[in-house]
């Protein structure tokens, strides 16, 4: 009998200690939100959220193999006078509980980052506890519904689209480094540094359905973030000169032309860089010195790989000085030179500053710009194959 009673006892005190978790709630009771954009209307005063949420039944699905005919996507859009209103108004018509833990991208619309500091937004938007700080962030001048029902190519998951996975693109296309949140927050902050946002977009050139066009996401420039303010839209052709300060560069095509002749084609790849730093007229000059490896992708003419290496140094020096000069215009620092002289000495970069404005850049703050190119590879062929 008290045997039976002690080993009752037991089993009762394990029912206890293992009842799981008792307030968890089943993954069917949830609606998972996969990405998040924030905008704002400078003429209604009020911002703008889109959810783009996710639907497990179709990632199953791509994951085994098993494809249907279409990809919906389920957005939910919200206004109010604040972020947490507009949140909140999206919330009031959810059958189910929003679940945040699975986001993986943020995108602000142009709207937002115009107007003006955004400390108040962001600061709003980190503290909810269960958003991670690993998401991707973009910024983009298209509309934000359009951006969260671009179509992924062979109905797949959406979260196989740039916004969720843009590493593959910028490995095959070395322009537009992306940047996560993380990353963001700790250089919204920093005083001299210039932030440069990705900015993606809509497109319907390229990839079609048989002959129905489908709207796919692309790189199309930067948003650089300067004292915590947007200062304007760069597209990608007045910044290709950051690749070639950017040390995860994969692939960086360099294009060779002699009096208006396309000699060869280059993949540039692993970029090196060193800034030294000198003193003219009681000012500030950036020496900059970029060592890159290429590879020869097409030739069509017969010229010395010596030749190749001095063309592909002159349009590299070429892409850097352009995109120096192109943020001088809006008051940034694309290619991150202040940073150099900030961090070797915060009281000398202080006595440059005479304005006060964390900003010490002149048109000749940029010296000698020093390239370096090797060719290491031809593809599947030698060099001397080609030339003969």
């Amino acid at each position: 009998m008290r045997r039976g009673l002690l080993l009752a006892t037991m089993l009762l005190v394990n029912a206890v200690l293992l009842s799981g978790c008792w307030n968890a709630s089943d993954i069917d009771n949830l609606d998972y939100v996969n990405a998040i954009g924030i905008d704002y209307s400078k003429e209604e005063k009020q911002f703008t959220v889109y959810l783009q949420l996710l639907s497990f039944e179709k990632v199953a699905k791509t994951d085994t193999g098993n494809k249907s005919t279409s990809t919906p996507a389920w957005i939910g859009i919200g206004k109010g006078k604040t972020y947490v209103d507009a949140v909140g108004n999206i919330s009031l018509e959810a059958e189910k509980r929003l679940y945040w833990g699975h986001v993986t991208a943020l995108v602000m619309g142009e709207g937002l980052l115009a107007k003006g500091d955004i400390t108040d937004v962001l600061q709003t938007f980190f503290r909810f506890y269960e958003l991670r700080y690993t998401m991707w962030v973009y910024g983009t001048r298209s509309k934000l519904n359009e951006l969260f029902i671009a179509t992924p190519n062979f109905e797949q998951s959406r979260l196989n689209m740039l916004i969720h996975k843009p590493i593959d693109n910028f490995k095959q296309r070395s322009y537009i480094t992306p940047m996560r949140l993380n990353d963001f927050i700790a250089t919204y902050y920093e005083p001299v540094q210039t932030l440069l946002l990705p900015a993606v977009s809509v497109s319907k050139e390229v990839w079609h359905r048989n002959d129905e066009p489908l709207g796919s996401m692309r790189f199309e420039g930067i948003f650089p973030f300067r004292q915590n303010k947007s200062e304007g839209f760069m597209p990608l052709e007045q910044v290709k000169g950051l690749r070639w300060v950017e040390k995860n560069t994969n692939r960086a095509p360099v294009s060779v032309t002699e009096k208006g002749k396309e000699l060869a084609n280059l993949r540039m790849r692993r970029p090196h860089y060193s800034v030294k730093i000198r003193e003219e007229n009681s000012k500030p000059v950036f020496d900059l010195h970029v060592k890159v490896d290429g590879a020869i992708t097409d030739l069509n003419e017969q010229v010395s790989e010596q030749t190749l290496c001095r063309q592909a140094e002159k349009i590299i020096e070429k892409e850097i000085r352009e995109t120096y000069e192109n943020g001088l215009k809006l008051k940034v620092d694309l290619l991150e030179l202040q940073k150099h002289l900030y961090v070797r000495g915060a009281k000398r970069f202080r006595e440059y500053d005479k304005d006060k404005d964390q900003f010490v850049l002149e048109s000749n703050s940029l010296g000698n710009v020093k390239v370096q190119v090797e060719i290491t590879t031809a593809g599947k062929y030698t060099y001397r194959m080609y030339k003969d």
